[in-house]
């Protein structure tokens, strides 16, 4: 059997190629079905490729839940790969590294699987999944710019590109191909993204807002990271508008309460937070479900941007407590790294937390200090340029300490 893109497949069905095909294009749109494919799996438990991406969705949920429901197709995948292809077995590899959180071999291995096979789509898309995560933008853009080639007239794979094209701060490049995109999907909504990322690198506020409330009607369909972060996006426009009370009231409709226990979600909901407190705005208790869900997380330490987001809730919800439990799991994590890990965790996210705490506390000199060597660096925890710009502005915040009037 083979798949849409005319790979081949192992042990598959014809039913169950069309799962996988149903998948691959959920994958590439974020669409809202993507959780369809574990049904698959299981009825395919000889097929190792489709156990692997049900693992592979399982982990992208980015919470220790995730890796503990990925175990069974992870079992499967194992137990089968030695029959697959060996572009499978390849991908197999991957999530087996994946899991065993090494995620910079992930990236490698499905960098040399997508320079074989560069048809392979999905396999493209996780490895850009890595590539950001790892703050990796050179193999963010390498990735984008193959797959792109390979498929011209593919829906969603300009937007893969125009993203990439973005954070390589090739932005003219990125809107053209943002757009696309849209001309070949109106619904791509990770091109969405890509364009507002453009605008909002070039200080077109007003363009943004204007950009997304035009594409906001086709999110209602997507997948729920995609629908928040997008909506994040939208908020963030609107602060820099000065129109703080419709940020809220995007926060209130949009970004929390859907699926708390979702990590990204966790993310959106304290990064927008903090930035309407560091413009004056009285948030209220909006802070405390969130710390509820961000201590539930304390010592996962899977991606150092989620630890810092969670610190940052717990520490402006005032939960002293579990903000030091979590600085104190973040030092041991940090003092048992080796290589790569030894860098990202103790010499940036380490100091990065030490200096969240400090401003929590109204030391600024203290915050100040310690992030100024930080933020050079600070790509390597992974989020996106707008993303990480919350750390700089808590840093701009130090300096200008009457301009942070934190409630």
């Amino acid at each position: 059997m083979r798949d849409c893109f005319d790979l081949p497949l192992t042990n598959m069905s014809a039913s169950t190629v069309r799962a996988y095909d149903h998948f691959t294009r959920e994958l590439l749109a974020y669409g809202p079905n993507i959780r369809a494919l574990f049904a698959a799996a299981d009825d395919a438990p000889n097929a190792p490729l489709i156990n692997a991406h049900a693992a592979a969705v399982h982990l992208a949920f980015e919470g220790a839940e995730g890796w503990q429901a990925a175990k069974p197709y992870l079992a499967r995948m194992h137990a089968t790969e030695r029959q697959a292809t060996e572009r499978e077995q390849l991908f197999c590899a991957a999530v087996h590294a994946w899991a065993g959180m090494q995620y910079r071999k992930a990236l490698a291995l499905l960098d040399e699987l997508t320079v074989r096979w560069p048809a392979d789509l999905c396999a493209l898309k996780w490895a850009q999944y890595h590539a950001f995560n790892l703050g990796d933008q050179e193999a963010l853009l390498r990735l984008g710019q193959r797959a792109a080639i390979i498929h011209e007239d593919t829906p969603y794979v300009h937007g893969m590109h125009a993203f990439a094209l973005e954070q390589n701060h090739r932005i003219r490049e990125a809107e053209d191909e943002g757009m696309r995109a849209t001309e070949i999907a109106l619904d791509d909504a990770w091109a969405h993204h890509a364009v507002a990322h453009v605008m909002e690198t070039e200080g077109r506020p007003q363009d943004g807002a204007r950009w997304l409330d035009h594409c906001a009607h086709t999110w209602d369909g997507k997948g729920i990271f995609i629908r928040i972060h997008n909506w994040w996006h939208a908020a963030l426009f609107r602060l820099s508008l000065g129109r703080e009370t419709e940020a809220l009231e995007i926060f209130d409709n949009r970004l929390w309460g859907e699926w708390p226990e979702f990590p990204q979600e966790k993310i959106g909901a304290a990064s927008m937070l903090w930035r309407l407190e560091l413009r004056g705005m009285n948030v209220g208790n909006r802070w405390a479900p969130i710390a509820e869900q961000a201590e539930k997380r304390i010592g996962e330490h899977l991606f150092p941007f989620h630890d810092l987001h969670y610190l940052i809730a717990l520490t402006r919800h005032g939960n002293d407590a579990a903000a030091a439990e979590l600085l104190s799991s973040l030092e041991k994590k940090a003092a048992g790294a080796t290589g790569d890990d030894a860098l990202i965790w103790g010499e940036i996210c380490l100091p990065t937390a030490r200096a969240l705490t400090a401003f929590t506390r109204d030391d600024h000199p203290m915050s100040a200090e310690i992030l100024a060597p930080v933020l050079q660096n600070l790509h390597r925890i992974g989020g996106s340029h707008a993303q990480r710009h919350i750390f700089v502005e808590t840093f701009e915040a130090c300096k200008a300490p009457s301009k942070a009037a934190m409630n």
